[in-house]
């Protein structure tokens, strides 16, 4: 009798190992994607015509916020995007929130339990001279 029992505890808690794992691996991915977005963006999202009129560099937010959407829609991640959040925090410095959806494989035949969950994840990046 203990031998079954001993089987289904180990089965559900290799179940839970990798449900874990696959949060983890999400949260890494998601680290990743934002960290790209964020060093893209601290050039990509220049205001092009107050450079050429007075050289200064500024990024611009309205810019800043479709480009990062998109670049986040476009990376592996972007089916599984739930939120996408661009601020640009300073003339030359933005910042990139994502949060991303992670549906668990083993952990939706345990009765009650959810389906899955989300993670986030930010990045800064400066723009530098």
């Amino acid at each position: 009798m203990l031998m079954p029992a001993g089987v289904l505890v180990v089965l559900l808690l290799g179940a839970i190992a990798f449900d874990l794992s696959l949060v983890f691996l999400r949260q890494r991915q998601a680290s990743s994607v934002a960290v790209d977005v964020a060093n893209d963006l601290a050039t990509a999202a220049l205001d092009e015509e107050g450079f050429r009129a007075d050289g200064r560099f500024e990024l611009d937010p309205a810019r800043a916020d479709a480009l990062g959407r998109s670049l986040v829609a476009a990376s592996d991640l972007g089916p599984d995007v739930v939120a996408v959040e661009v601020s640009v925090i300073a003339p030359d410095a933005v910042e990139v929130r994502v949060v991303v959806g992670v549906d668990y494989v083993f952990a939706r035949a345990i009765p009650g339990a959810s389906n899955g969950t989300t993670v986030t994840a930010s990045a800064t990046a400066v723009a530098s001279p």
